[in-house]
């Protein structure tokens, strides 16, 4: 009788041994297909597509002024509005210094190729999950397909955003993070020291990433513990207020909680809940496409799922995850503006993907990998269809016709117009930047003499720091009786260059 037992124990094992090895090998089919999926997504438009929207033209035009001219401050500003430190744009410096050394690095530094890098960001961070050792190959797999197929990587890795960037942090945030729970009761584990590093670098790339220092709270064993924790998470949290102040540019011509400049404090707080509420409705609203819809949903589910577990398991990885979780969620509807597919509130909550990926999937029950595939492979091809028209722009954007040729003959001329010894800042029409299509991209960022050219576009005239002072002036059509006046006082103006494209002006007032 026992060993009829043993024989059906050893049957049960080999059988289930012999069902993960044919698991593997079809999930590695299938991660293998989605890899070429992306390969051949991005060999359609290597070297071919071109900038298409204003923020995808600022981090290329500022990965470029340090690529080919080693200048670090912003080329492009609205209204004069740099960053306190540094003079960075909106975006702050990190996305400009990491794509423009790689750019050099490529030996692409008249043409940072911002796509390029993606792709290999992408890729770099799927072999991450797949050499991650304390997880079983199976499960590797699993995770590296619930991130592959996030519609969120796929929309951005093939354009000029720098979403891509977010998700590779967030592997080597979770990485780090569950190394660290494995020996959680040495605060001074060297796996601390790495995620902190790493939490202070992605916060410099958008301040929301202080949230993930919740994920420290469950390493506490005791009060005095508790209090060591909740001063560093507090200490990322005013990191990232320091960032947002200092690193990146001030934007005022909208605020994500325009609320903020209330007469009272209960004014504020009556604004705050109703912003709530309106979040909340438009996050769980169904009348949205099903893409829309599947992927909140899923979001919420994924968050409860978690947050059940962490309470049943007691597990404190995944405490630690649904604590991030829920505050990046809580975040998101108090202070930011719930929108379409790939709006704000889609590209901050990507970066749990990986991490609820992580939680769910190496901690607990592989399977309920299944539903959560079969759902995003579900809408993954009403993605790739609804990108290809916006391909199809980039690409026609990014030909060379004779009336582009003509245009970067014009403004080429820039750079030798200016004749003066020290940086200067140009006045420049917002038709060339706003407009589509445009060759702002192709504007030259320095001087013959080697000075940088800062390029001030006019808004509304709201300047807050008021450091760069324009010297010239480059406007689409012509200054009438040699002044200029638009919406600030009258500046008389010398006309250095002018054909059907530009005119190009010194202002002498």
């Amino acid at each position: 009788m026992k060993s009829i037992i043993k024989f059906g124990s050893f049957m049960n094992i080999r059988s289930w041994l012999n069902f993960r090895k044919t698991e593997n090998i079809l999930l590695g089919i299938l991660l293998y297909g989605i890899v070429l999926s992306y390969t051949y997504q991005y060999v359609k438009i290597a070297n071919k597509n071109g900038i298409f929207g204003e923020d995808q033209r600022f981090y290329y035009m500022e990965a470029k002024a340090i690529s080919a001219y080693n200048i670090y401050q912003a080329p492009l500003s609205l209204d004069g509005n740099t960053s306190a430190i540094g003079n960075f744009g909106t975006h702050g410096g990190s996305y400009a210094i990491i794509d423009g050394w790689l750019s050099k690095l490529f030996c692409h530094t008249q043409d940072p190729p911002l796509v390029f890098i993606n792709f290999l960001i992408c890729m770099a961070m799927l072999l991450l999950i797949i050499l991650f050792k304390p997880f079983s190959l199976n499960t590797r797999l699993k995770i590296a397909l619930l991130v592959a197929t996030h519609h969120v990587l796929l929309s951005f890795t093939l354009t000029y955003f720098q979403e891509t960037i977010h998700f590779l942090w967030a592997v080597l945030a979770a990485r780090t993070l569950y190394l660290l729970y494995l020996q959680p009761k040495n605060f001074y584990n060297i796996n601390l020291f790495y995620y902190l590093l790493l939490i202070m670098i992605a916060i410099t790339f958008r301040y929301s990433w202080f949230v993930w220092g919740l994920g420290l709270l469950p390493l506490a064993t005791g009060f005095n513990n508790f209090i060591k924790y909740l001063l560093i998470a507090a200490g990322l949290f005013f990191f990232g207020i320091f960032v947002a102040k200092y690193i990146y540019a001030p934007y005022p011509y909208y605020d994500n909680n325009a609320l903020i400049k209330t007469s009272s404090l209960l004014n504020y707080l009556f604004n705050l809940w109703n912003n709530v509420i309106h979040n909340l409705k438009t996050f769980l609203i169904l009348d949205e496409r099903p893409a829309i819809i599947c992927t909140r949903y899923l979001f919420i589910s994924l968050l409860v799922v978690n947050s059940w577990y962490a309470i049943v398991k007691r597990n404190k990885f995944t405490i630690a995850s649904s604590l991030i979780a829920w505050g990046y969620f809580f975040a998101l509807l108090t202070f930011y503006y719930v929108g379409s597919l790939l709006s704000t509130d889609a590209r901050i909550l990507a970066v749990l993907n990986p991490l609820l990926a992580f939680s769910l999937i190496g901690n607990y029950n592989s399977f309920i990998f299944y539903p959560i595939i079969a759902l995003q492979l579900w809408f993954l091809p009403s993605v790739i269809k609804e990108s290809n028209p916006y391909s199809d722009t980039t690409l026609s954007n990014n030909v060379y016709t004779d009336e582009r040729i003509s245009r970067d003959a014009g403004y080429s001329k820039i750079k030798d117009l200016i004749t003066d010894d020290e940086d200067v800042t140009v006045e420049i029409s917002y038709q060339f930047v706003f407009y589509v299509p445009n060759y702002f991209q192709d504007f030259p960022l320095a001087t013959s003499k080697g000075h940088a050219i800062h390029y001030r576009m006019y808004m509304n005239g709201n300047d807050l720091r008021k450091v760069h002072h324009t010297r010239y002036l480059c406007a689409v059509e012509k200054v009438e009786n040699g002044a200029y006046e638009y919406m600030f006082p009258i500046a008389k103006c010398q006309l250095l260059y002018s054909d059907q494209w530009i005119h190009f002006y010194k202002i002498l007032d």
